[in-house]
């Protein structure tokens, strides 16, 4: 990591994404990009719940693609529902994957795993600018972030492959952070 992008760990949208990765019930926090129609990667959110009974079951956020667009959902196993639901809904959801006994703890994993999402999405833009700014090697990539195109409307190849490198930068800070400050799978995955 770059002196820029190491501190804005101290920044309080970072601390707020480490204090999100720190559930109990969550481990081995992970996240990740869905293309969307129009190109534009969505970041995704997945861990593993530990039961009362040491299983892990996976949970998380992701995308699917309906006829109108990208659609959030959340999952539980192999059950699924739309993003933003109500709590009951949540409880619902771990029901329909077979969790009765402790709706109430998935529930409030998958409350944790939709904020681990919301603060890495909130953190992602600031760290690809950091990225950005170290991969082109200017001090101000606010007015002048990438070498401009030549007549492609800021498509170049050289444009893109710096784009592509400073997202893929983020994630893997972003997920370094998860790895360093959340919890770890003692079960392994099952």
């Amino acid at each position: 990591m770059e002196n820029g992008v190491t501190d804005r760990l101290w920044d309080k949208d970072v601390q707020e994404f480490i204090a999100a990765c720190r559930h109990e019930k969550l481990s081995d926090i992970t996240l990740g990009y869905a293309a969307a129609r129009g190109g534009e990667l969505l970041l995704t959110a997945s861990a593993l719940y530990r039961s009362k009974n040491g299983r892990t079951v996976p949970v998380g956020f992701r995308w699917a693609e309906s006829r109108t667009g990208a659609l959030a959902e959340l999952y539980v196993g192999k059950a699924k529902a739309p993003a933003g639901q109500e709590l009951e809904g949540l409880f619902r959801l771990a029901l329909r994957a077979g969790l009765w006994w402790e709706r109430r703890h998935v529930a409030f994993a998958l409350l944790a795993v939709m904020g681990v999402h919301a603060k890495a999405d909130g953190v992602r833009g600031r760290l690809q600018l950091e990225h950005l700014k170290a991969l082109y090697g200017h001090e101000s990539a606010m007015t002048s972030p990438l070498p401009p195109g030549r007549g492609d409307g800021g498509r170049s190849p050289q444009r893109q492959a710096l784009i592509a490198q400073a997202e893929e930068l983020t994630l893997q800070t972003l997920n370094d952070l998860a790895y360093l400050y959340g919890a770890r799978s003692e079960y392994g995955t099952s």
